[in-house]
Formats: structure tokens, C-alpha cells, sequence
């Protein structure tokens, strides 16, 4: 038998070692191209289904990151980050609008399921995107918006974060009466009006202490009434409820049986056309403010203020 060639000997040599030299690997990015080239088996669950589903993906052998996410097409594969495997062809695996990139390495959010919510807080928003959307609208940073999308309460108030109107917020409001006017005698007989103010919220009923008022003079009141708002609603839709009400108390013989407003033991003192102060659609960022309104009975100055309570 003739002997082997020197050449033919070292390429069988090349060929018998090329398992043990490992595959190729065209763009370096740690996954062999054969890998690279048969894919691998990704299970989502995409914008709006229910439902994961398995859907094969392959990846460029001469990209690094074949989609320009920013995760390696090896980490896509390998589940090094995150704990998931994703598609290296789509930068947002499940639809959702954020980047696979963003949602393991930035929110630690889950990149397989387009309506994951992390604290379960959704309520009004669709998974974790839609939060996040929300409070980069409202200026938050990421460092601080990964700390909220743990926490389904952020401002503490007792309602969580999806069906809260402000989630960094709990509302509140401060009215401060400044003074009254009242030209009716309110059928009373003594010229002096057994006066109380009632502030009323969907968050509750606050009554002020009674002070008399000396009919046709203005009188200064100089008096603040705090209450809550509701919170709950739609997040970024103020909408709350308020209204302030002027009462004349009927003290002794005044207190008829058949009273005019039909309440026997207080008159309504109409210091506006409808009676009081009423907003059944208040929104506290644009409502507060300063107030004079006049009715046939009497006219009122009151100021309404924002001193809701921020997150923490």
C-alpha cells in the first residue's frame, strides 16, 4: 500500500480534531453558526392573546445582534439574562412596545407577555407597558419607575396604582373661606343668621363649626376645611366631586314645621344661581383657584387649594 503524503495525513488530522476544536462561530458572538442557522424554539404570549404560543426563530451568523436590541443574539438564545429566551429577529418578542432590551435589562419586566403586570396593579392599564408609559409622562426617571412597577401602591393611599386617578398622589383639598355677604333676611327675625359651611367631596363631608352673620355686611370668615378626594378612576382623569354649601341654621321660633326649602331645621343660602358651589367633574390641577360667586341670598370669596399628599 502507498504511503500517505504528508499533506493528506495533516488535513486527516484537521478533520478527525474539528469536534474537539468546536464549531464555527462567523460573527463572534458565542452561539456556533449551526445553532444560529436551525434556531430555536421561543414561547409568547402576544398583544392581545391569552395564550402562549411557540413560534421558531433563527438568527444572522454574521450579526452579532441581529435585530439591534442590544442583546446578543447568544443571550437571546441562552437565557443568560433575564431567565428568557427571546427572538433575535424582533426587538419587542412580545409586542407589548417596549424592547426585549429594555425589559430585561432596564424594568425587569417580562418580554414574553405582552399584558405582564409585575405588583398586579393594573387595573385600567394593559400590563406593565401602559404603567410605564404613565409615569414617563409624569417625569419619572427609570431607577425610580423599576421601584414602582414593584409596588402596587406607590402614594400609599389604599388604591392601587392601575385604578388610581394619580397614583403618586393621595388627593386632597384645602377650601378656605375668606368671607361672606348675606342680603336675605333668611326669614329670620333677629338679623342675626345662624351660619355653617358644608364641604362636600366624594371622599367625604366636612362641616364647619356655626359663627353668626350680621345680615347685609361683609363679613370675613378667614376659615380653611380640609378633606380627601376619591382617588379611584382612571389613571390621569381627574374627575372628582366637590360642592360647598351655605346653611342657616333655624334655632328656636324660627324653626318651622313647614319650612320654604322644605327642610325644617336649616335654609340653603343661595350664594350662586344653582344655590352654592358644585363641580361634579373637578379637576384638582386645573380648578383650584380663587372664587366669587352671587345668588339672590348673598354673595361668597373662597379659595380652593391643592394639598394633596405626594408618594414617598
Amino acid at each position: 500500500m502507498k504511503a500517505l503524503t504528508p499533506l493528506i495525513i495533516f488535513i486527516l488530522i484537521l478533520a478527525s480534531f474539528s469536534g474537539c476544536l468546536g464549531d464555527k462561530d462567523a460573527d463572534n458572538d458565542g452561539l456556533p453558526d449551526n445553532i444560529e442557522k436551525a434556531g430555536w424554539s421561543v414561547y409568547v404570549t402576544p398583544v392581545g392573546k391569552n395564550v402562549s404560543e411557540e413560534i421558531h426563530v433563527t438568527s444572522n451568523t454574521h450579526r452579532k445582534d441581529t435585530d439591534g436590541d442590544g442583546l446578543t443574539d447568544f443571550q437571546e438564545w441562552s437565557s443568560s439574562v433575564g431567565g428568557c429566551v427571546t427572538n433575535p429577529r424582533d426587538k419587542d418578542t412580545d409586542g407589548d412596545g417596549l424592547t426585549d432590551y429594555e425589559e430585561i435589562m432596564v424594568y425587569g419586566t417580562d418580554p414574553l407577555h405582552w399584558a405582564d403586570d409585575i405588583d398586579k396593579d393594573n387595573g385600567w392599564w394593559n400590563g406593565d407597558y401602559e404603567e410605564i408609559k404613565y409615569y414617563q409622562s409624569r417625569g419619572i426617571n427609570d431607577t425610580v419607575m423599576k421601584q414602582f412597577l414593584n409596588n402596587s401602591d406607590v402614594d400609599g393611599d389604599g388604591i392601587k396604582d392601575g385604578n388610581d386617578i394619580d397614583p403618586l398622589s393621595d388627593l386632597r383639598v384645602r377650601v378656605v373661606i375668606g368671607g361672606i355677604k348675606i342680603t336675605s333676611d333668611m326669614d329670620d327675625s333677629d338679623d342675626l343668621l345662624e351660619i355653617v359651611f358644608n364641604l362636600v367631596t366624594d371622599g367625604g363631608l366636612n362641616s364647619s363649626t356655626m359663627i353668626y352673620v350680621p345680615v347685609g355686611i361683609n363679613y370675613s370668615v378667614n376659615m380653611s376645611m380640609d378633606l380627601d378626594l376619591n382617588d379611584l378612576g382612571v389613571p390621569g382623569e381627574y374627575n372628582n366631586s366637590i360642592s360647598l354649601d351655605v346653611i342657616d341654621e333655624d334655632k328656636g321660633l324660627e324653626r318651622k314645621p313647614l319650612d320654604i326649602d322644605g327642610f325644617p331645621g336649616m335654609d340653603i343660602v343661595k350664594v350662586s344661581p344653582s344655590g352654592g358651589y358644585a363641580k361634579n367633574d373637578f379637576d384638582i390641577n386645573s380648578d383650584c383657584g380663587h372664587y366669587h360667586l352671587g345668588g339672590q341670598d348673598g354673595e361668597i370669596w373662597f379659595d380652593i387649594e391643592d394639598i394633596s399628599i405626594p408618594w414617598s
